[in-house]
This record gives C-alpha cells, structure tokens and sequence, in this order.
C-alpha cells in the first residue's frame, strides 16, 4: 500500500459502526470517489453541451471527459481543500480538471457555479441508490407475497398492547408487511421519478451563462432557438434528470421528497424487523431468521442464534428519523439565494440517509426471502390463552341468546363475563365453567365450534387476498 493510500484508509469511514449499510450497494453507490465522479461526470456533461452548440470545442469535450476519473484526484488531499471553499471538494477539483483542459480553456463550469454541480450531482447520485432501492423492495415484495400465499390460513394469535387479543392468522401478517412496503416503494418510486437537475448561477438567475448565450447570438455562433433555457433542458437530458420549471438554489422541496420516501421505506422495513424480533424470542419460536455460517452467534454464548437481520434492520429504523428531520430542518433554515450553512447540513444527512435505506432494504431482502415459519409453535401459542381468546366471540353470540332465554336484557353478558372473570382468577377451565352456565338448548358440537381459536379469523383470508391483488396485481385461490 502507497503512503497515500495508507493515509486515506488511515481516515476513511468503512462503516465498522454502521454494520447495517457496510459492504451494501448503496455504500459504494454513495462512497466519496463516486461522488466525486458524479461531481467530474457533471462538468463534463456541461462541456458536452456547450460543445454540442459552439459554445466549446470538442477537444475541450474530450479533455473534459479524460480528466473524469475520480481515481486521479486525492480524495483526502480535496477534502480537506474544500474548507477553503465551504462547499464539497467542488473549487479544489476544478482546479486540477482545468489543469488538464487546453491550454486557455474556459469551456468547464462555464456560467454555473458550485451549488448546480453539486445538487445535480446529488440528484444523479439518489437516481442511482433508487435503482438499487426498487430492486431489492420488489425482490422483498415478491418474497413477501409468496409467504402471504402461502400461510394464508395459518392461525396465528394476533397481539395488541402485548398481549394475546385475537385469532388471526399468519398470512394476514405477511400480507400486511407487503402493503407497507410496497406502499413505500411506491413513494420512493414517485420521489426519484423525476429528479431535477440545478443550473442557476450564482444567484439563481442563469445572469452568467445568458450572458454567454447573449454574446454568442451578437457573434453569429448560436442560433436564436438556443437559450440559456435549453442549455440546461439539454445538460438535465445528458445527465437523466428532469428540466425543472427554473432553479431551486433555496426551494428544498425536491430533497426533502426524497428524505421522506426513504424514511418511509425504512419504517416498512423496521415493522417487519419488530415482529421478527418478538416471534423469534425463545419463548414464542414462531419465526427464525435464515441460516448463514458464522452469522448470529455469540462469543460467550454458543448456544444463541441472534437474530442479527433484524436487529440491523430495527437500528436502522431508529436512526432513520433523525436523519430525515435534519434534512427538513435545513430545507426550512434556507435563507435567500444561498443557504448559509443549511445546505452544506443537507449534504450528509442525504447521503447516510441514502446508505440507510440502501442497507436495509438489502438486509430486508435477504430477512424476509429466507424467513423460517414455525406453524406448530404458532400453534401452540394460539392455544396458551384457550378459549379465553375467542370470549368476544362467545359475547357476540350467546348473550343475545341468553337474553331472550332468560327475558332479562343484559344478564347474557353479566353471566359469560362473570365465567370469564372465573376463569381469569384460576376457579376452573372456561370451557366447563361456560358449559355449566350455558343451558342444554346450546349443544357441546356448537359450543365447540365457538370456543375454536381457528375458527374465529374473520376475513383473515379474504384479507390476504385483497392486498395482495392490490399491492402486486397478484391472485390467489377463492377460499374454500
């Protein structure tokens, strides 16, 4: 290893205390030299266009575009350049790219200045972690649906405030993972369709560049079709970025869209996490994370199995929200033409937010595509509370009954709630004690029937059905 390199590893953040986004795509997708890349990709662009209307030659073209890998540049050395400048390691790099232009060449960041390459960069760069964000969501998404299909009628027990509430079934629990995330795909999605590009000036009045394109119809050179207007259309073209209806120096509205589709899409991820974690307690059993050599371990305890996807997945979800108000709270800091510390707050919170998200849509992949799914334990845990779970059920049905049997209005209730309250205090099973109270007009098949925890799902299954027609386009068999 060079001095140099040595020098850079020395500082370099890998993640050693961001676990849940090192080594993920989106790590390197956001890493400082695809950054800067981006940053040299964006001059060169602009150079392209220029070029393309006779604004500037095509050596400079040319040159532009070898002078733009990032691997030439000293990442540690610009960094450090750039608090001459309070912005990214745009003034240093500049001045090395225009050391290798033509001799004279003025063509590179001609009539721009650092925030439009910058935030175009920005935007180049959430276009690129979108991608990978909407593969591993649709990956999930479908691993997902699969589970939903496949449990569809697995009673489970359903749980509210922690405690046992009703029966419901696995299926309905899976489906409903599927809406959340697919719902947040979907603002994701919305939020990176349309990125824009940033090209204003110095004050956000394209002055310099119209400028330029002025001069250049007084010369004859440019055509009058050609404004500074569609410069910048053609330069959002190169770069595959939307051409706003003008600059957005100090309107964040555009960052903050994206802050708040990956917030969501952590949150989605960070509830499926959450159920993980409680089903996968020894004392429930209902799920198991998937199996990898050497993952989930302890090294003072073999005989633990962490279930490390989702605890990852759930530090996440707790980071995630701190983040996204910092960026909102930089949009609404931003001050005149040029925000004076609020956008250089953006920058970072944008980019661990992106390796976030990036991070735990993978790990949520990987969770939900591999998840193992204990129907016995399932099972037993709906039997823990007995009959007791379906006693809304019992209420529903017999009160009534008991009501006309008796022609006293309301005693149904008082008596099955008082065999509940029996039961509660251990004075018998609630079967027998509900079999004593209930007259003989109730046979023991219907009483049965009642007190089945599986049998009180409601529309668990016609549930399941309908999201996942609405969330994949998907169809399963009509109940049965």
């Amino acid at each position: 290893m060079t001095s140099a390199a040595a020098d850079l590893a020395a500082v370099a953040d890998v993640g050693l205390l961001d676990p849940a986004w090192a080594g993920s795509r989106a790590e390197a997708a956001t890493a400082d030299r695809t950054f800067l890349g981006h940053l040299l990709d964006v001059e060169a662009a602009w150079v392209r266009v220029l070029a393309r209307h006779g604004l500037a030659t095509e050596a400079e073209a040319a040159a532009a575009a070898a002078a733009g890998d990032p691997d030439a540049y000293d990442l540690a050395a610009l960094a450090r350049a750039a608090q001459g400048g309070g912005t990214p390691p745009l003034i240093p790099a500049l001045k090395a790219l225009r050391a290798q232009l033509p001799a004279g060449s003025r063509a590179v960041h001609l009539g721009a200045t650092s925030q439009d390459v910058v935030d175009s960069a920005l935007m180049v760069m959430v276009g690129r972690v979108g991608a990978i964000l909407a593969e591993d969501l649709a990956a999930a998404q479908d691993a997902l649906a699969e589970l939903a299909r496949a449990h569809r009628s697995t009673p489970m027990v359903a749980r509210s405030l922690a405690q046992h509430s009703l029966p419901s079934t696995f299926g309905l629990r899976a489906a409903n993972w599927l809406d959340g995330l697919g719902q947040a795909a979907d603002r994701l999605a919305a939020a990176v369709a349309d990125l824009p590009v940033q090209w204003g000036g110095a004050a956000g009045t394209l002055a310099s560049l119209s400028g330029h394109v002025d001069r250049a119809h007084r010369a004859g050179t440019l055509g009058p079709e050609v404004t500074a207007f569609t410069l910048v259309e053609d330069l959002a073209a190169e770069l595959g970025l939307a051409a706003p209806a003008g600059p957005w120096d100090t309107n964040r509205m555009a960052v903050t869209g994206v802050a708040a589709a990956l917030a969501d899409v952590v949150a989605a991820c960070g509830k499926i996490a959450n159920d993980v974690l409680t089903s996968a307690r020894i004392e429930n059993g209902e799920l198991g994370e998937p199996l990898a050599a050497g993952r989930g371990g302890s090294s003072a305890m073999p005989h633990k199995q962490n279930p490390v996807l989702s605890v990852l997945i759930r530090s996440a979800a707790l980071s995630a929200p701190g983040l996204a108000a910092r960026v909102y709270t930089a949009a609404g800091a931003a001050d005149d033409e040029r925000p004076d510390g609020a956008w250089h707050a953006e920058w970072p919170a944008l980019r661990r937010l992106l390796r976030v998200a990036g991070g735990t849509a993978a790990l949520t992949r990987e969770l939900v595509s591999g998840l193992r799914v204990h129907e016995d334990r399932m099972r037993r845990n709906l039997e823990l509370t007995g009959p007791l779970l379906v006693s809304e059920r019992i209420m529903a049905e017999l009160a009534p009954e008991l009501d006309e049997a008796s022609g006293e209005p309301g005693s149904g209730k008082r008596l099955i709630q008082d065999v509940v309250d029996r039961s509660l205090a251990c004075e018998g099973n609630f079967r027998a004690l509900l079999r004593a109270a209930v007259p003989e007009s109730v046979p023991d098949a219907r009483l049965d029937d009642l007190l089945d925890p599986a049998a009180y799902t409601g529309e668990a299954e016609a549930l399941v059905d309908r999201l996942l027609a609405a969330r994949r386009g998907t169809t399963t068999p009509p109940r049965t």
